[in-house]
Protein backbone atom coordinates (compact mmCIF):
# COMPACT_ATOMS: atom_id res chain seq x y z
CA UNK A 1 0.00 0.00 0.00
CA UNK A 2 1.24 3.34 -1.16
CA UNK A 3 2.28 6.78 1.49
CA UNK A 4 -1.27 8.37 -0.57
CA UNK A 5 -3.17 5.24 0.24
CA UNK A 6 -2.82 5.59 3.87
CA UNK A 7 -3.09 8.93 4.71
CA UNK A 8 -6.93 8.78 5.27
CA UNK A 9 -6.12 5.76 7.81
CA UNK A 10 -3.75 7.84 9.22
CA UNK A 11 -6.19 10.39 10.72
CA UNK A 12 -8.28 7.41 11.68
CA UNK A 13 -5.53 5.92 13.84
CA UNK A 14 -4.35 9.32 15.10
CA UNK A 15 -8.24 9.79 16.48
CA UNK A 16 -8.27 6.31 18.01
CA UNK A 17 -11.42 5.78 16.13
CA UNK A 18 -9.72 2.83 13.41
CA UNK A 19 -10.94 -0.50 13.08
CA UNK A 20 -8.71 -3.11 13.98
CA UNK A 21 -8.14 -4.01 10.32
CA UNK A 22 -7.48 -0.52 9.05
CA UNK A 23 -5.12 -0.17 12.27
CA UNK A 24 -3.33 -3.51 11.34
CA UNK A 25 -2.43 -1.96 7.77
CA UNK A 26 -1.24 1.35 9.58
CA UNK A 27 1.07 -0.47 11.68
CA UNK A 28 2.77 -2.20 8.82
CA UNK A 29 3.02 0.52 6.57
CA UNK A 30 4.92 2.38 9.53
CA UNK A 31 7.01 0.16 10.44
CA UNK A 32 8.84 0.53 7.10
CA UNK A 33 8.18 4.00 5.98
CA UNK A 34 9.92 6.90 8.32
CA UNK A 35 7.45 9.69 6.23
CA UNK A 36 4.27 8.41 7.11
CA UNK A 37 5.53 7.07 10.66
CA UNK A 38 5.88 10.58 11.09
CA UNK A 39 3.82 11.86 10.22
CA UNK A 40 1.07 9.93 12.64
CA UNK A 41 2.87 11.07 15.48
CA UNK A 42 2.67 14.59 14.20
CA UNK A 43 -1.70 13.89 13.83
CA UNK A 44 -1.17 12.55 17.38
CA UNK A 45 0.78 14.60 19.23
CA UNK A 46 -1.21 17.79 17.84
CA UNK A 47 -4.60 15.66 19.03
CA UNK A 48 -3.22 15.18 22.43
CA UNK A 49 -1.89 18.32 23.43
CA UNK A 50 -4.75 20.67 22.11
CA UNK A 51 -7.59 18.20 24.14
CA UNK A 52 -5.21 18.46 27.15
CA UNK A 53 -4.52 21.13 27.22
CA UNK A 54 -7.19 23.17 25.80
CA UNK A 55 -8.67 24.08 29.11
CA UNK A 56 -5.73 26.38 30.12
CA UNK A 57 -5.25 28.16 27.14
CA UNK A 58 -4.96 31.88 27.33
CA UNK A 59 -7.63 34.18 26.26
CA UNK A 60 -4.87 36.72 24.25
CA UNK A 61 -2.09 36.21 21.96
CA UNK A 62 1.15 38.38 22.73
CA UNK A 63 1.88 41.08 20.35
CA UNK A 64 3.73 40.00 16.81
CA UNK A 65 1.71 36.07 16.95
CA UNK A 66 0.31 37.01 13.96
CA UNK A 67 3.30 38.45 12.39
CA UNK A 68 5.32 35.76 13.07
CA UNK A 69 3.26 32.90 12.24
CA UNK A 70 2.19 34.81 8.56
CA UNK A 71 6.13 34.87 8.26
CA UNK A 72 6.65 30.89 8.66
CA UNK A 73 3.57 30.33 6.68
CA UNK A 74 5.00 32.39 3.51
CA UNK A 75 8.30 30.60 4.01
CA UNK A 76 6.47 26.89 3.88
CA UNK A 77 4.47 27.98 1.23
CA UNK A 78 7.51 29.37 -1.05
CA UNK A 79 8.86 26.05 -0.58
CA UNK A 80 6.05 23.96 -1.41
CA UNK A 81 5.74 25.42 -4.57
CA UNK A 82 5.63 23.18 -7.74
CA UNK A 83 6.01 19.42 -7.51
CA UNK A 84 6.82 18.22 -4.06
CA UNK A 85 8.87 14.95 -3.39
CA UNK A 86 6.57 12.97 -0.38
CA UNK A 87 9.43 14.27 2.18
CA UNK A 88 9.10 17.62 0.83
CA UNK A 89 4.90 17.40 1.32
CA UNK A 90 5.61 16.24 4.67
CA UNK A 91 7.60 18.78 5.47
CA UNK A 92 4.62 21.68 4.92
CA UNK A 93 2.49 19.73 6.94
CA UNK A 94 4.75 18.68 9.70
CA UNK A 95 6.18 22.31 10.20
CA UNK A 96 2.31 23.00 10.76
CA UNK A 97 1.47 21.13 13.22
CA UNK A 98 5.13 21.71 15.18
CA UNK A 99 3.94 25.23 14.56
CA UNK A 100 0.46 24.45 16.52
CA UNK A 101 2.17 22.63 19.15
CA UNK A 102 4.78 25.38 19.77
CA UNK A 103 2.21 28.15 20.16
CA UNK A 104 1.23 26.22 23.52
CA UNK A 105 -0.39 27.33 26.50
CA UNK A 106 0.11 31.22 26.17
CA UNK A 107 -0.33 31.86 22.45
CA UNK A 108 -3.63 30.41 21.13
CA UNK A 109 -6.75 32.44 22.05
CA UNK A 110 -8.87 29.62 23.56
CA UNK A 111 -10.72 28.93 27.07
CA UNK A 112 -12.47 25.68 26.15
CA UNK A 113 -11.77 22.49 24.13
CA UNK A 114 -14.61 23.08 22.43
CA UNK A 115 -13.53 26.65 20.92
CA UNK A 116 -14.18 27.68 17.51
CA UNK A 117 -10.16 28.56 17.41
CA UNK A 118 -9.24 25.38 18.52
CA UNK A 119 -11.33 23.86 15.93
CA UNK A 120 -10.06 26.03 13.09
CA UNK A 121 -6.64 25.45 14.23
CA UNK A 122 -7.45 21.51 13.37
CA UNK A 123 -8.95 21.76 10.60
CA UNK A 124 -6.30 24.14 8.93
CA UNK A 125 -4.08 21.06 9.45
CA UNK A 126 -6.69 18.87 7.26
CA UNK A 127 -6.63 21.35 4.49
CA UNK A 128 -2.85 21.35 4.42
CA UNK A 129 -2.82 17.52 4.50
CA UNK A 130 -5.25 17.22 2.03
CA UNK A 131 -4.01 19.03 -0.86
CA UNK A 132 -0.21 19.93 -0.06
CA UNK A 133 0.34 15.87 1.41
CA UNK A 134 -2.62 13.83 -0.54
CA UNK A 135 -1.53 16.23 -3.91
CA UNK A 136 -5.71 17.13 -3.91
CA UNK A 137 -4.86 20.71 -5.33
CA UNK A 138 -3.95 19.36 -8.86
CA UNK A 139 -6.13 17.07 -9.36
CA UNK A 140 -8.93 17.24 -12.20
CA UNK A 141 -12.54 18.96 -11.05
CA UNK A 142 -15.55 16.87 -10.34
CA UNK A 143 -19.22 17.42 -10.80
CA UNK A 144 -21.76 18.42 -7.98
CA UNK A 145 -23.88 15.15 -8.18
CA UNK A 146 -20.82 13.01 -7.72
CA UNK A 147 -19.37 15.06 -4.65
CA UNK A 148 -22.90 14.48 -3.37
CA UNK A 149 -22.85 10.96 -3.83
CA UNK A 150 -19.64 10.76 -2.07
CA UNK A 151 -20.90 12.80 0.99
CA UNK A 152 -23.95 10.41 1.02
CA UNK A 153 -22.15 6.99 0.75
CA UNK A 154 -19.21 8.17 3.37
CA UNK A 155 -21.44 9.98 5.85
CA UNK A 156 -24.94 8.71 5.59
CA UNK A 157 -26.22 12.09 5.13
CA UNK A 158 -26.86 14.44 2.54
CA UNK A 159 -25.46 17.69 1.47
CA UNK A 160 -25.90 20.16 -1.00
CA UNK A 161 -22.33 21.08 -1.93
CA UNK A 162 -22.05 23.47 -4.17
CA UNK A 163 -21.35 23.55 -8.05
CA UNK A 164 -18.48 24.83 -9.95
CA UNK A 165 -18.59 28.16 -10.88
CA UNK A 166 -16.23 31.27 -12.68
CA UNK A 167 -12.88 30.91 -10.82
CA UNK A 168 -14.14 28.03 -8.56
CA UNK A 169 -13.16 24.54 -9.19
CA UNK A 170 -14.84 21.24 -7.05
CA UNK A 171 -12.05 18.89 -6.82
CA UNK A 172 -13.04 16.39 -4.39
CA UNK A 173 -14.58 15.19 -0.98
CA UNK A 174 -12.96 13.70 1.49
CA UNK A 175 -13.85 12.63 4.92
CA UNK A 176 -11.73 14.62 8.20
CA UNK A 177 -11.52 14.18 11.57
CA UNK A 178 -12.22 16.36 14.26
CA UNK A 179 -12.49 16.94 17.80
CA UNK A 180 -16.32 16.55 18.13
CA UNK A 181 -16.96 14.28 14.76
CA UNK A 182 -16.46 13.35 11.19
CA UNK A 183 -16.77 16.31 9.02
CA UNK A 184 -17.63 16.41 5.24
CA UNK A 185 -14.56 17.94 3.71
CA UNK A 186 -14.78 19.66 0.36
CA UNK A 187 -12.20 20.85 -1.56
CA UNK A 188 -12.24 23.63 -4.26
CA UNK A 189 -9.65 25.43 -6.41
CA UNK A 190 -10.46 29.38 -6.38
CA UNK A 191 -8.09 31.03 -8.99
CA UNK A 192 -5.81 28.90 -8.90
CA UNK A 193 -5.62 28.82 -4.52
CA UNK A 194 -6.49 25.45 -2.40
CA UNK A 195 -9.66 26.34 -0.50
CA UNK A 196 -11.69 24.00 1.93
CA UNK A 197 -15.19 23.90 2.57
CA UNK A 198 -15.94 21.95 5.75
CA UNK A 199 -19.30 21.02 6.82
CA UNK A 200 -19.86 19.90 10.25
CA UNK A 201 -23.09 18.14 11.00
CA UNK A 202 -25.13 18.85 14.40
CA UNK A 203 -22.94 21.23 15.64
CA UNK A 204 -23.97 25.53 15.56
CA UNK A 205 -21.12 27.90 15.77
CA UNK A 206 -21.67 31.87 15.27
CA UNK A 207 -20.63 33.45 12.67
CA UNK A 208 -16.83 34.02 12.58
CA UNK A 209 -13.68 35.94 10.32
CA UNK A 210 -10.32 33.97 12.14
CA UNK A 211 -6.71 34.01 10.95
CA UNK A 212 -4.99 30.76 12.43
CA UNK A 213 -2.24 28.86 11.49
CA UNK A 214 -1.58 31.28 8.65
CA UNK A 215 -4.77 30.65 7.25
CA UNK A 216 -7.88 32.48 7.09
CA UNK A 217 -11.22 31.30 8.01
CA UNK A 218 -14.65 31.67 7.79
CA UNK A 219 -17.45 30.40 9.77
CA UNK A 220 -21.46 30.36 9.79
CA UNK A 221 -23.97 28.19 10.81
CA UNK A 222 -27.31 27.15 9.19
CA UNK A 223 -30.02 24.68 10.84
CA UNK A 224 -27.67 22.25 12.67
CA UNK A 225 -25.04 22.43 10.36
CA UNK A 226 -21.72 24.37 10.63
CA UNK A 227 -19.26 25.57 7.45
CA UNK A 228 -15.93 26.51 7.75
CA UNK A 229 -14.49 28.00 4.77
CA UNK A 230 -10.78 27.62 5.24
CA UNK A 231 -7.54 29.20 2.93
CA UNK A 232 -3.95 30.53 2.72
CA UNK A 233 -3.61 33.75 4.75
CA UNK A 234 -3.16 36.55 2.70
CA UNK A 235 -6.72 35.78 0.50
CA UNK A 236 -9.08 37.05 2.43
CA UNK A 237 -11.02 39.09 -0.46
CA UNK A 238 -10.92 36.40 -2.55
CA UNK A 239 -11.78 34.24 0.19
CA UNK A 240 -15.04 36.83 0.82
CA UNK A 241 -16.15 36.12 -2.50
CA UNK A 242 -16.14 32.49 -2.12
CA UNK A 243 -18.27 33.02 0.99
CA UNK A 244 -20.83 34.25 -0.49
CA UNK A 245 -21.10 32.54 -3.22
CA UNK A 246 -21.12 28.95 -0.12
CA UNK A 247 -23.30 30.63 1.60
CA UNK A 248 -26.35 30.77 -0.68
CA UNK A 249 -25.73 27.71 -2.59
CA UNK A 250 -24.29 25.29 0.82
CA UNK A 251 -28.01 24.92 2.62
Amino acid sequence: MTCKDIADKLATVAEGSATQGDAAVVDEHVASCDACRQMLHAQVTARTVLRARAAQLAVTAPPGLRTRIAASARAERSEAKGLLSWRGRLSAFAAAAVLMLSLGAALLPVVTERSTVVLAAQLALDHLKCFIIDGDASGPPISKAEAEAIVQRDHGWSANVPASTEGLELLAVRHCLYGDGLAAHVLYRAEGQPVSLFILPGLARPAAELSVLGHDEVVWSHGDRTYMLVSAAGTKAGLARVASYLQNEAK
